[in-house]
């Protein structure tokens, strides 16, 4: 894909396009023209302009909802490139660079494009799905991924608050929405009355998610947040230049797991249950295959999840809901030789 185009800052570049060519696939949100068809005498280099008609009030965590169910199968339809060049992109990377593109492109300034994003989503999360796919035509998406994880969040509040922690860690935690969710009170403050965190963090392995995150919260001025480069798969989590402890009261892995290899969840498991003090929290959806759209690469159900609360010395309960479930305590520690009394 070589250039996406907004209907509603790129108006004329659109209409001249539509114009000269017919689309070589069309849905209700995209059209797709092909600038290098074979059949025009081109080589079939696979150049495919994306035009779509999203408003700047529609930018927001939903879009990928549109470019799974929607833009991948347009994509998918188009004849194969005769190039031949070998670097066919993966679904998880064609997903990924589609709604960067899809959000870049209603602003010409980047970063604002983004802040955009965060606020859109932000608000419909705090607004109970404000925004959700009632809104603005997305009745007809299969999946509303704003109304989806407001429901898994407002699950792991409870977790979150059931132990009254003084540090939090969001471990992978992407974008960063929950934590700047539960620093803004949630759902229009309702949430301002849970005994929530004092100190929050959140860590991804991912340096750009980070950068946006941190770059956010900055102009924000939302500083109950604290966010750093972290990978669940190394020997130390924190570091002293991330100024975050080495270890938190609680730990939250919303949606991770799936997108490790089988092999690799075992160490992540330890990982994560060696920076928590209290209550680690795992979500991960249910599926009959890993979507590969989204980067997953194993599947769960509950036997597998009591499975990994095996692996740690903790009080382990699973359970479905919106997913599955896997929340762990750890166990009371000996005061004057005796067990501790709840």
């Amino acid at each position: 894909m070589s250039l996406t185009l907004s209907r509603e800052r790129h108006g004329l570049l659109a209409d001249c396009l539509a114009a000269r060519a017919e689309p070589v696939a069309r849905s209700a949100r995209f059209a797709l023209y092909d600038l290098d068809r074979p059949d025009r005498g081109g080589s079939g280099s696979g150049d495919v302009v994306v035009v779509h008609d999203f408003a700047p009030s529609e930018i927001d965590n939903n879009i990928g909802g549109f470019v799974a169910y929607e833009l991948m199968p347009l994509l998918a339809s188009l004849p194969p490139s005769g190039a031949g060049n070998g670097y066919t992109l993966s679904a998880q990377e064609t997903f990924e660079r589609s709604v960067g593109a899809i959000v870049r492109s209603v602003d010409d300034n980047e970063q604002r494009a983004w802040h955009r994003f965060y606020d859109n989503t932000l608000r419909a999360l705090d607004g109970a799905g404000t925004l959700s796919a009632s809104a603005h035509g997305r009745a007809n998406l299969p999946e509303d991924f704003i109304a989806t994880f407001a429901a898994i969040y407002d699950r792991a509040v409870e977790f979150i608050a059931g132990v009254a922690p003084e540090t939090w860690l969001d471990a992978a935690t992407c974008f960063g929405f929950l934590p700047f969710h539960l620093a803004n009170g949630g759902r229009g403050g309702t949430l301002a009355h849970r005994r929530l965190p004092c100190r929050i963090f959140a860590c991804d392995v991912d340096t750009a998610l980070v950068s946006l995150a941190q770059d956010y919260a900055r102009h924000r001025q939302l500083d109950d947040v604290c966010f750093f480069r972290g990978d669940i798969l190394a020997s130390e989590l924190t570091t002293e230049r991330s100024g975050a402890p080495t270890c938190f009261d609680v730990v939250t892995a919303i949606h991770v797991l799936e997108h490790l290899e089988p092999d690799q969840t075992a160490a992540a498991m330890a990982a994560l249950w060696s920076c928590t003090t209290q209550r680690l929290i795992i979500a991960v959806p249910i599926e009959d295959t890993p979507d590969p759209r989204f980067g997953h690469r194993q599947v769960f159900d509950l036997s597998r999840l009591r499975a990994l609360g095996n692996l740690v010395d903790g009080s382990a309960h699973a359970f479905e809901d919106r997913g599955a479930w896997l929340v762990i305590d750890r166990h009371p520690q000996p005061e004057n030789g005796r067990e501790q009394t709840q």
